[in-house]
């Protein structure tokens, strides 16, 4: 456990998308900011607003209260290598971008696992759903009767990622199961695994899955080698709870994170629906609205839930139990690979328990859509 409220946060990739979102959140929040990214500041940001770091060097030497790493797998690996090698001798506090991997380097999950085992680091992934209140109240239903089941949950993410008018279009993505379906697929997972006592419950069944996919038409093509996939609809059963899924960055996709969750507690029926959208969350659970649970900004709720985590809990929980950490972040990157491998067959995948699901390999890389840019 860590003493005192987080009085700064050092970002590698603070110009991006993400990385731009948590350093705004950090500042509103009163945070110090060290930001190291070689890119130009953006023209809205105040020159004294942040401190500028000159050189990767520079952001390892930090010492700050968390580190946000706003990068791609490919790009994270030197900024997560020596923190954590810095993490032999110290406690640092460090907040990832997913997915765990790239889709086609898998093997760079047991490696981050290997790494954080001999670390005394604490690693978390940025599911923002998962630090939400919204999800904490959800918890506490779930977690609140003796008798709760779960019978089906509706997943859909889904935003206009092909229209040419709006910049963020023009960032490269992955396929789309690992880049969003995985946001649905950590959310399921963590209500099942809460409610079921674990992981190894949750497979305890086994898992089954189907899905169609649809290719990814970006506005900026010769950027890419291969087309990855940009809607996923699939269909799977865990147990005996099914669940259905929609992710969609095709044009004309509205924006929505929505959840929907059936089940009972105590013999009692239960419904939920949650929309985790910034700017229009809601919840409903049985009829009643949680405005006052609506009323945040994801991204500076991930940062004070993890300020409240550290000061609450012990790193070896954190790290252990049923929180985003590397162990949570690596089952649903091989739930991404169920989802691309159901994708590709066109046929029913059968997984029969999580130790074949954690063996699961896929040339996610190739892809049957082909790139008319050449």
């Amino acid at each position: 456990m860590s003493s005192g409220a987080f009085k700064s946060i050092a970002i590698a990739g603070a110009w991006g998308y993400i990385g731009r979102k948590f350093l705004d959140a950090a500042r509103s929040l009163g945070l110090h900011c060290a930001v190291y990214d070689p890119g130009p500041a953006p023209d809205d940001l105040p020159p004294d607003a942040v401190q500028r770091l000159d050189s990767a060097e520079d952001f390892l030497r930090q010492r700050a209260d968390l580190f946000h790493l706003a990068l791609h797998p490919e790009d994270r690996r030197w900024a997560l290598q020596g923190l954590l090698s810095r993490g032999r001798s110290e406690s640092a506090c460090i907040l990832c971008e997913k997915p765990m991997a790239s889709p086609d380097r898998p093997e760079d999950c047991q490696q981050v696992l290997s790494a954080v085992g001999q670390s005394q680091a604490v690693v978390l992934y940025d599911f923002p759903e998962l630090y939400d209140p919204i999800t904490r109240r959800i918890a506490a239903v779930l977690t609140g009767g003796k008798q709760v089941s779960i019978d089906s949950i509706y997943l859909q993410r889904s935003k206009d990622r092909e229209d040419p008018a709006k910049p963020r279009n023009y960032k490269r993505m992955v396929h789309i199961q690992y880049q969003e379906s995985v946001h649905c697929l950590a959310f399921a997972l963590y209500l099942l695994a809460l409610v079921r006592g674990g992981y190894e419950a949750v497979f305890a069944d086994g898992f089954a899955i189907e899905a169609r996919t649809e290719p990814y038409l970006a506005p900026n093509p010769c950027d890419y080698q291969t087309v990855p996939d940009g809607k996923v609809e699939y269909a799977a059963r865990l147990g005996a709870t099914t669940i259905v899924g929609r992710t969609d960055f095709k044009r004309g996709a509205p924006e929505a994170k929505l959840r929907i969750v059936r089940g009972s507690v105590d013999g009692e029926p239960l419904y939920i629906e949650a929309d985790y959208q910034e700017g229009r969350k809601r919840l409903i659970i049985n009829g009643r609205h949680y405005a006052e649970l609506t009323q945040t900004n994801s991204y500076a709720e991930v940062i004070r839930t993890i300020e409240r985590w550290r000061a609450e809990l012990p790193p070896g929980e954190l790290m252990g139990g049923l929180y985003p950490n590397p162990t949570f972040a690596h089952i649903t990157y091989r739930l991404s690979t169920a989802l691309f491998l159901a994708s590709r067959s066109a046929e029913l995948l059968r997984i029969a328990s999580l130790d074949e699901l954690l063996g699961l390999r896929s040339s996610a890389s190739s892809t049957t859509h082909t790139s008319g840019s050449g």
